[in-house]
Order: structure tokens, then C-alpha cells, then sequence
């Protein structure tokens, strides 16, 4: 099974770490296993970055983008499901104000809708797959580039 956390980086570090996407997979995987005291720290870092998502924003998006598919379910408002036809594979999304939840299993198709439906929520949208080393943003960031 994939399991993956999805953070929404704050616009100004999004673009000023672009091209050094490690830093942020580097830090979010040290709040997992360092000790209390560093963790505290690593907690107060990951805050500073990070936007809060509206859970009913993200279940807006999700319904507008989903809601007529078969194989889609909401069980809450924080809780929805994806499930392929014939068994090919299966996503459930749990969704927190910090940080949401996927876990998937079978096809990679079932995660891949859930990343469309979520980047149209914002394009900062930064998904970690500590289990498998990956890392990146569901919908890529263009970096401005400004002529003087």
C-alpha cells in the first residue's frame, strides 16, 4: 500500500524553494523520527511553511471534481474514497487542517485522480511518499522569470 502526506506550502516558499523541492521532503520526513525536543522544532518549521487547508474547500473541490464519477464516496467530510472498476485498485483520502492523508493501493490510477481533483485547489500542493522516497508537487510550479 502507498501512503502519502499532502502539505500546502505557503506561495512565498513554494516559489523561493523551487528546484530544491529535497529541503521540504528532507524536513518532513525529520518530523518523523527525530526525538520530542528536535521534533518540537521541526513541528514549529513545518507550521511556519505550511497553510491550513479549509476542509470544506478541499470537500468542494473534491465533490465538484468527483461527484458525478462512479467509484467515488464520501464518507464524512473528511473522509473520501476512490475505487476502479474490476478491482484494479482503490485511494481513501482522510482530510486534516495540517495535512492530508492518502492511502492507496492496486493501479496508480486511483491516486492520480484524487492529485487532479486537489491541485485545482492550489497549485502549492507539495504530496510526500516517505516509504518510497518520492516527493513532489501535484501540479508543477511555474518559476516567473522577470527581464529587467
Amino acid at each position: 500500500m502507498r501512503s502519502y502526506q499532502i502539505y500546502w506550502i505557503g506561495e512565498e516558499f513554494a516559489h523561493y524553494f523551487y528546484g530544491r523541492e529535497h529541503s521540504f521532503f528532507q524536513l518532513f520526513f525529520e518530523s518523523t523520527i527525530k526525538g520530542k525536543e528536535e521534533k518540537s522544532v521541526i513541528e514549529r518549521q513545518i507550521q511556519h511553511i505550511t497553510q491550513e487547508f479549509s476542509l470544506s474547500a478541499v470537500a468542494s473541490a473534491l465533490k465538484k471534481a468527483l461527484g458525478g464519477k462512479s467509484g467515488f464516496s464520501s464518507e464524512s467530510e473528511s473522509l473520501y474514497k476512490v475505487e476502479l472498476p474490476k478491482e484494479k485498485g482503490k485511494a481513501v483520502l482522510l482530510t486534516k487542517k495540517h495535512c492530508l492523508y492518502l492511502k492507496a493501493s492496486g493501479s496508480y490510477e486511483a491516486e492520480t485522480i484524487f492529485f487532479h481533483a486537489l491541485k485545482k485547489l492550489n497549485a502549492c500542493l507539495f504530496a510526500v511518499d516517505f516509504q518510497q522516497k518520492n516527493y513532489g508537487w501535484l501540479a508543477p510550479i511555474k518559476k516567473e522569470i522577470l527581464f529587467k
